[in-house]
C-alpha cells in the first residue's frame, strides 16, 4: 500500500467518523453496532469493560 492509498483510507475513515458521530446516541449506536459496545451501550470487556455480572451468583 502506498502513501496516496493510506491517505485515501485515512480521509474515508475520517468523514464517516464525523458522520456516525454527531450526537452522542448517534455515536454510541455505532459503536454498539461495530462490536465495541454491548447493547446495553458498556464498554466490552475485551476493550477494557466491566466483566459481564448478569450470570454471576
Amino acid at each position: 500500500m502506498n502513501e496516496a492509498e493510506r491517505k485515501a483510507i485515512r480521509a474515508m475513515l475520517q468523514r464517516r467518523a464525523e458522520e456516525k458521530t454527531q450526537t452522542p446516541d448517534m455515536a454510541r449506536q455505532w459503536l454498539i453496532e461495530e462490536g465495541l459496545y454491548d447493547g446495553d451501550g458498556d464498554l466490552k470487556p475485551q476493550y477494557g469493560g466491566q466483566p459481564d455480572k448478569r450470570g454471576a451468583k
